[in-house]
């Protein structure tokens, strides 16, 4: 994978990101032909795809492979795993705005697109307010958190088939469990996995801010309307300054600024990052995390 590049998901609730996206955090949204609604952040055609339905769920994740020869190498890889990989139609390609696309449904029952060439327009972005820009490009949308059923699984599936690495580990205490970070750029992770629960279920969707002015202002705005799960402050794994609220649409939205990045890929080393004990103490997970099959 180079990016994650787009997220489909649906709720009864899906209308509501035409005013909740823009007010809160400045960004673009529409309702597109095939009826989601269409959110966006930077100058990609969206980012974020609700699609209407009576169950909060998350419908699908696409991967940005940048070319065609990635492409076809993951899809080699995914269908090697066992995985059934189709080809995705014209019309599939078009609802998505790709040229090409192949998808296939991982053992958690989620649908991971790939895809090469998504529409871009530079400069094409405006927002809402002149400071609501967001750090994407070579990085992808943000990230996304996903509860599991199984951990131990889902690490196997997105380091062996998807070719993601760990970046960290961080122990949460009870309830919560362990999260594990993985990476397929220099973002310090596009997937986080948390441990849990009787099926997947996206947890929160992050998105990095350009300014930290922008995560002020979106802060004053949603602390005004709706409940905060997470006031802002720094974040163990990646050294974020963020915030945490909910949406209406089943999922939470981390919007922060000034991230940490794993810009030295030969000599980084995982952590361990033990959050139940005071301070929070940091371990090499070195000696515990496997890398690739």
């Amino acid at each position: 994978m180079r990016t994650l590049g787009y997220v489909g998901a649906r709720s009864a609730a899906a209308e509501e990101w035409l005013d909740f996206g823009p007010r809160v955090f400045g960004f673009e949204a529409e309702r597109a032909p095939d009826g989601a609604v269409r959110v966006r952040w930077c100058d990609r055609a969206y980012r974020l795809a609700m699609h209407p339905g009576e169950e909060d769920r998350l419908l699908y994740l696409g991967w940005d492979l940048g070319e065609e020869a990635a492409l076809e190498e993951a899809a080699a890889r995914a269908a090697g795993a066992g995985f059934a990989v189709e080809a995705g139609s014209a019309r599939l390609a078009a609802e998505r705005s790709v040229r090409r696309i192949v998808h296939f449904t991982d053992t958690f029952g989620l649908r991971h697109e790939l895809f090469v060439g998504m529409a871009e327009e530079p400069g094409s972005y405006r927002g809402q307010r002149p400071s609501s820009r967001a750090v994407t490009g070579e990085l992808g949308l943000g990230f996304v958190a996903l509860r599991v059923p199984d951990l131990q699984r889902g690490l196997d599936f997105y380091r062996d088939v998807m070719g993601m690495r760990v970046s960290d580990a961080i122990n949460l205490g009870a309830p919560n469990g362990e999260m594990w970070f993985l990476r397929c750029n220099r973002r310090h992770h596009s997937v986080a996995l948390l441990e849990g629960g009787d099926t997947l279920r996206l947890e929160h969707l992050m998105i990095e801010a350009a300014t930290l002015e922008e995560v002020e202002i979106a802060w004053d705005l949603a602390r005004r309307e709706m409940d905060a799960f997470v006031s802002p402050g720094r974040r163990l794994s990646d050294n974020m300054f963020l915030f945490r609220v909910s949406t209406p649409t089943g999922f939470h939205v981390c919007y922060g600024w000034g991230a940490s990045q794993v810009d030295d890929e030969e000599n980084w080393i995982p952590r361990y990052i033990d959050s139940s004990r005071g301070g929070g103490i940091v371990y090499s997970a070195a000696a515990v995390v496997a890398g690739p099959r």
